[in-house]
This record gives structure tokens, sequence and C-alpha cells, in this order.
């Protein structure tokens, strides 16, 4: 019963977690007992459940309660069961919001604790607050090391989500099977038995507590979800970016893990992520509020306060061969290495709305690239659609950075399309013997000449440095550091040309005439389909950029030039190289400059 003229108050209740706290529900009722015996009356009360008290950010019920004292408040009085409860952020934080309260004249509670008032009380106020910040680090430090110990030790599965395309199997130390579970949509989870067989569905926010000798492993989930995750890595191979991979998952209904649509960083994630490839990896992002660890184990304060942060591979713990993979260990690779080569190819990697000459065309006045643009038009009550590329660096910057340059993209593209076609076909008359005119180019052994004129350059360099030793001899002789300064850079030349010559010699492995054959058959044979438009765009891009090095515009001069191989097998080995010297064709470009 509320005594008359009780002080109104509010109640504040919290907890981080279910296990090993006290509930809601006892929180409430042993503060209530507390407000009755002592003269409050608890008006209403502010709850935060299943959130950290290490920071008051996030956590909405305290915030409101707060905002409520400063802001036409109804009560004088703050009631919680301890100061763990109010906050675990230090003696700082705590006092923060304490002086907040008592500046309003709101007075802060903790009915359990027994604090007195006066000094005394303010110095004990200040050592139950360090004392619940302590306890808040010494379990971040606690759970780090036993989540180190989990991975690397027990090779169990961490807490959480599993990634898309796995259920979650529980299973004991010797390997039986006790449960599976299997995220849905919503959040919630089904409950396989041993057989597999659906036992019950736990809501979002029922937990199933597992013995400490269990193992949790990551198993394929449904036939469905595992063909989403070999297509992504299938088409990210292929050369496809994550934003193209999503967009064709969207249009075709295909939902991600929360039943809602895909987008680029959830591609990412599942590109990105080793255990795809079979292999339980920690620690790849830092989501703890106090601590995060290095790949040594050495704990550090979290970086730039709340929220979680991506860490450096070097930082996360991996164990291979853990569980059934969904793509192999070489397939893994191979698309990780067809996103370096999108991100140092930039916009020429794109196979979806770009160009054909996209990453190709720069501008010799202001270093940009040039930018596909289209606008519609009506001709004789026809709507016609008009591509054209522009200045990159006027598209950004206006003229202060470069002046409004459009070339017409049909008449470009066709242009640089015929000359790869003059350069892969020469003066043959069909495709049939431009490929035997290649093979036979290949098949010769094209790189002896070079090579041949690298090792000449070599026997040079030898013989002038045996002559500046021999001078180096004669201690008559004047100027002898000049001479010792010479030798030196004789002999980095030496070492450089001896270094490119033996790169030659690695790359330069003979050819299978089957292979060289197959490979111009290929190339050569899809200039038809490309000059009839017939082509994918990403088959089209990959043949033109295979041959074209760079189109650079002068738009002061109101003309290009277009860099090409020289011929059929200069484009086979730029192919087969991650970087090449530019070509020694060049074309002109006629276009259309506007000042």
């Amino acid at each position: 019963m509320v005594k008359k003229n009780a002080t109104r108050a509010v109640g504040y209740a919290r907890r981080s977690t279910d296990l090993q706290e006290r509930s809601i529900p006892d929180q409430k009722a042993y503060v209530e007992k507390w407000a009755a015996e002592n003269g409050y009356e608890v008006v209403r009360w502010y709850v935060d459940d299943a959130i950290s008290g290490t920071s008051a950010k996030g956590r909405q019920s305290f915030e409101r309660m707060i905002k409520a004292a400063e802001n036409g408040r109804d009560f004088d009085a703050v009631l919680c069961y301890d100061i763990s409860r109010f906050s675990r952020g230090g003696t700082n934080e705590t006092g923060f919001y304490l002086h907040r309260l008592t500046q309003v004249g709101v007075q802060a509670i903790f009915c359990a604790e027994g604090i007195p008032e006066g000094d005394e009380g303010e110095l004990l106020q200040g050592v139950k607050s360090w004392q619940a910040r302590q306890y808040s680090v010494k379990l971040s430090r606690d759970t780090i090391r036993g989540s180190i110990s989990n991975i690397m030790e027990r090779r169990s599965a961490p807490g959480g989500i599993p990634p898309f395309g796995y259920d979650k199997q529980h299973q004991t130390a010797l390997g039986q099977v006790l449960r599976t579970f299997r995220w849905l949509p919503d959040g919630s989870k089904q409950e396989f038995s041993p057989e597999g067989r659906l036992v019950r569905i736990l809501g979002t926010d029922e937990t199933v507590k597992k013995a400490k000798s269990d193992i949790v492993r990551y198993v394929p989930s449904t036939p469905e979800r595992v063909a989403v995750v070999h297509r992504i890595f299938r088409q990210c191979r292929e050369g496809y970016g994550y934003r193209y991979v999503a967009a064709r998952l969207n249009e075709e209904g295909v939902a991600s893990h929360d039943g809602g649509q895909w987008n680029a960083s959830q591609i990412k994630r599942i590109i990105e992520n080793p255990a795809y490839r079979g292999a339980l990896a920690w620690n790849r992002r830092t989501i703890g509020k106090l601590h995060g660890v290095d790949g040594e184990g050495r704990l550090r304060p979290k970086r730039g306060g709340g929220g979680d942060h991506s860490n450096p591979k070097d930082d996360w713990y991996v164990v291979e061969g853990v569980h059934e993979p969904l793509v192999t260990p070489e397939e893994f690779e191979q698309a990780q290495r067809a996103v370096v080569k999108r991100r140092w190819a930039g916009g020429q990697a794109r196979p979806t709305n770009r160009s054909l000459l996209s990453g190709l065309i720069i501008c010799r006045h202001c270093g940009h690239h040039f930018l596909q643009k289209t606008v519609n038009s009506m001709s004789g009550g026809v709507a016609k659609r008009y591509r054209y590329y522009t200045d990159g660096g006027y598209n950004r910057g206006g003229r202060a950075t470069c002046a409004l340059t459009n070339i017409p993209a049909d008449a470009l593209d066709a242009f640089v399309v015929g000359k790869v076609r003059d350069v892969l076909i020469g003066d043959g008359e069909g495709i049939e013997d431009a490929v035997e005119a290649f093979v036979r180019q290949a098949m010769g052994g094209r790189p002896k000449n070079t090579d041949a004129k690298v090792q000449r350059e070599i026997d040079a360099v030898t013989r002038r440095i045996k002559a500046t030793v021999a001078m180096l001899a004669d201690p008559t002789f004047d100027g002898l550091d000049e001479l010792r300064t010479t030798l030196a850079d004789l002999k980095a030349r030496r070492d450089a040309l001896q270094a490119r010559l033996a790169a030659r010699t690695a790359s330069a492995a003979p050819f299978k005439e089957a292979d060289v054959r197959q490979w111009a058959s290929e190339r050569l044979g899809r200039l038809d389909t490309l000059l009839d438009g017939k082509a994918s765009c990403l088959e089209a891009r990959k043949l033109v950029h295979a041959c074209v090095e760079r189109i650079e515009i002068y738009p002061d001069e109101q003309r290009g030039v277009l860099y090409l191989p020289p011929d059929a097998y200069a484009c086979f080995t730029r192919e087969l190289s991650t970087r090449v010297a530019h070509g020694d064709y060049r074309g002109g470009v006629k276009m259309k400059g506007e000042a």
C-alpha cells in the first residue's frame, strides 16, 4: 500500500543477458518492496532488456528516462536495484548521468546497495561504480580468451547466426549428433532431431543452452540455399561484381538470409568468408564494447567507441578443414583473385552497365577517364537513344577541371572494333587464315628475338664491368671514386637485365599447339559476333580490353590516339600477363569536341 505524501519515483531495470543475472521481474519486485517500505511511489518503469550497461549509448529506455527528468518531469527520484543496473560505464560515465539528474533535482537511489548519504556515501558510490566497470572489463577479457580457445583448440563454431547456406549442428565430443538448428528469415529457428525430424520452432527470443562439452559445427543447409552460394561464387569468378550479383538475385525473387533483398555488402561478406571453403574464421569483426584482440591474442581497448569494426586479416583466427565446404578451396581462391583483378582494373572489369571502352579513354588534359552517358531524343516522332562518351573531369568539377568534350559512342566503338580486327586478322582473308598465321607465329618462338637482344645487352654491360675493374687495378689512375660508382651502377644494371631475362624465360614456357590454336580460334571467332553486335556485354569487353591498351584524347587539338599491340601474338601475351608495356601501333581517332 502506498503511503500518503509518498515521493513520486520511476524505476529503472536492466539486464544484459539471461545468464547468471537477476531477472527483470526480480529487480522490479525488490525495488517495489523497498519503495513501499521507504515512502516512495513508483509511477512507471523504464526497462532495457538484453542490453549491455557498459555504455548508455543504445539503451533507449535509459535515454528516455534522462530526457524525461530534464524536460518537465513528474518524478523526484530514480530507483534501481543496484549501481551496476544503472551503469557499468565506470566512474566517469556514471558520474556524468548522476550529475545531470542532480542538476534537475532528481535523486538516484540504489536500493540493494545501502549507500549512506554524505561524503562517505559519495566515496562508496564511486568505488561501487568502479567495481561495476571492472566486472565488465574482466568479463570481456574472459569472453575473448574463451572464444579463441573455442575456435583454435575445440574447433567449435562461434555463437550467432551461421553463414548463409549453413545450419548449426550440436555434436558431442565424439561426433554424435545431438540437434541441428536452421535459422528462418524472421529470426526464428527450426530445431531438428539427430534423424532430421523437425522437433519444434523457437522464437526469436528463445535460446537453447548447450553443455560446455558440446561442439558446434556448420553443416550445409537446404539445397536451395546451397545453390545460391554456388551461384554467387560462380558469377564472381566469371567477373561479375557484387552489385550485379545482388541485382540478379533480387530480379529473380531469391530471398536473402533475412527474407529481404540482397545488397552488395551481403555478397561481399559471402565471398570473403573462409567458412565457405570449410574453415572456421573468428575475429573478422570486433563487436565487443570494451576490447578487441590482435592475431597474437593481445587485448586492446576498443577502437572508435561503439559499433563494430572490421579487422585486418592478420588479426583473424582461422582453422582450416573443420566442416564441409560449399565451394572448393580452388574455387574460393579464384573468386578472391577475380575480386582483386576487378579492383586493380577499376571500371574496366565491370561487366554490367559499362560501355565497350569503359576505363580505356583518358583525357590528356585533366587525366580523368571518359564516362558513358545516354540521352533520349525524338526524331520524326520516333524515340531514339543517343550514347556518347564525356570527359569525367568536366563531369566531376566542371570547367574548372576541364573543358566539356563529348565523343559519339557508336562511332568510336565501331572505329576501335575495326582496328582490333585489323590487328587480329591482319591481311588474312578470313578467321581461319588468321588462326593459322597466329599459330605459326606463336610456335615459331616469337620471344627469342627479344631475349637475344636482352642477352646482347647483358654481354655488353659485362664487358664494360671487366674494363672498369682493370682500370681500378691501376693505383696511379686518377678518379678511382668515380670508377667505383660507375662499377656499382654497371653491376646494378646487369643484375636488372639478368632478372628480366630470367622472368621472360620463366614466363615463356612452351605452349602446346592445341592450346594456342584453341585460344586463337575462340578470340578471333568472337570478332564476327562482336561486329554484328550479338556478343554479350562482358564477352565484347573482354575481347576489346585484351587488345586495346588505352585511348588518349587531346581535347585542345580535337584528336585522339588509340594504342594497340602490334599483332595477335602480342594480344595473346598481354592477356596472360597482369601488366604490359604500351604497344607500338597508333591509329588516329577523330572526335567531336565542344569548347
